[in-house]
């Protein structure tokens, strides 16, 4: 059962790096409109409050797939402090996904939104692991 949802949650978090990795990654989610404005978009960030990126800025098409890509990767490992890295790292993300939701045209909303989604889909997976294995601890 472990293995599997880790090679589910490996796979989602691919589809969301492809989804955000160049012109044709808004069609992955149903919305190939979208290339044309992809490069304008996704050039550079102010940064958002409270991560690392704020005030300095960054490359959306750079540093929030590279995120991802290592959240999917992360997701086939296992072990406690992983998943409390993979949080904290869901958490930055979905802080950077209401940052660009400003950031963006509004036509990016549904990418953005979705992405959002299967964030908040996992952050929500991850607080039961970390619940679980707070309850399942050792008591000394």
């Amino acid at each position: 059962m472990e293995v599997e949802i880790r090679r589910a949650r490996h796979a989602a978090y691919l589809r969301l790096a492809a989804a955000h990795a160049g012109p044709l990654g808004p069609a992955l989610l149903g919305h190939p409109e979208l290339a044309p404005l992809y490069p304008k978009a996704y050039a550079a960030c102010k940064g958002a409050s409270g991560l690392p990126c704020a005030g300095v800025g960054g490359e959306p098409r750079v540093c929030v797939v590279r995120r991802l890509e290592h959240l999917a990767y992360s997701a086939l490992r296992g072990g406690k402090r992983r998943r409390e890295q993979e949080k904290a790292m869901v958490e930055g993300l979905l802080v950077c996904m209401g940052h660009l939701v400003q950031e963006f045209p509004p036509e990016f909303t549904p990418v953005l939104e979705a992405t959002r989604q299967v964030l908040e889909k996992d952050l929500a997976y991850l607080r039961q692991v970390s619940q679980e294995r707070g309850q399942n601890a050792p008591r000394t």
